[in-house]
């Protein structure tokens, strides 16, 4: 943990209040209904919602106890689940018939491989019960190409998003990243704990208040607007601490650009830059 003077503490108090939130709905506070063209989807919402509200809760347990270099896999699903609530939010019902030819292609994959092994404690028939029941070749496949992450990401995400999902993938697969981090690079001690540990609240803060904000689209009214929109206030102006602390250009908000410096046009925010938060 950072010490009381890093500008990095302001994200901690935001995340403890949007822990609340979605619980609290669940229990009925607010009272709202699912909008029209959501019907269908509020399964999918409330599960991919809570592999982030859940996964982040793991990440903090796991920083606690010095694994945060090893919960790359969880940053990951993480990153991946706030993606898909942000293409649910935008298509709504829509993505069901990709969703279940997804799900009829992995479960179709399952079995074969199941076959393949020539495992007796799987039942196979069950795996052709669920492809029946999908039928998939009934289902609309123009958004197949949706089913992978990338075109997800293309469609639905951002480019500070692309850089995050990239990093976490090379501490999740074996190669250079992943075993590099138990080794100082500068003499070639071989360590037992990762070299950099970085704490996990910036990008526990970030994610959950992305998470929020693509959930309440399903609902009518939107619930915790207000929370939110306060909140997304003070998650500016702590960004705003942390990048002048590190010695970053500030971010114009209303354009996504950085300010410019005094001999110099606009910039659009670098991967390196312009992350606002996420990697802060």
């Amino acid at each position: 943990m950072p010490p009381e003077s890093d500008a990095r503490r302001g994200y901690q108090p935001l995340l403890e209040e949007m822990f609340h939130l979605y619980p609290r709905l669940v229990r009925g506070v607010p009272t709202v209904r699912i909008r029209d063209g959501y019907r269908k989807v509020p399964f999918l919402a409330h599960g991919w919602y809570l592999r982030c509200h859940r996964g982040i809760e793991s990440l903090l347990l796991l920083d606690a106890a010095g694994h945060a270099e090893e919960a790359s896999p969880i940053r990951r699903s993480v990153i991946e689940h706030n993606v898909a609530l942000f293409w649910l939010a935008a298509e709504g019902d829509k993505i069901l018939d990709t969703i279940a030819r997804g799900h009829a292609h992995d479960t179709e994959k399952r079995g074969n491989a199941v076959a393949a092994a020539k495992w007796t404690s799987v039942d196979p028939d069950e795996f052709k019960k669920v492809l029946l029941d999908i039928d998939r070749d009934t289902l609309d496949a123009h958004n197949d190409n949706l089913l992978t992450f990338a075109k997800r990401l293309e469609k639905y995400g951002d480019k500070h998003t692309q850089v995050e999902y990239l990093s976490e993938i090379t501490r999740t697969h074996a190669g250079y990243e992943s075993a590099a981090s138990y080794v100082d690079l500068n003499d070639g001690t071989l360590l037992m704990q990762p070299r950099d540990p970085i704490w996990q609240i910036p990008f526990s803060t970030s994610h959950i208040l992305e998470a929020l904000l693509a959930v309440q689209e399903i609902f009518e009214p939107k619930p915790w607007e207000k929370e939110l929109e306060l909140i997304l206030e003070r998650y500016i102006s702590v960004t705003d601490a942390v990048r002048e602390q590190e010695g970053l250009r500030p971010i114009d908000w209303t354009t996504g650009e950085l300010v410019h410096a005094e001999s110099q046009g606009p910039t659009k925010a670098s991967s390196e830059e312009g992350d606002h938060a996420k990697g802060a």
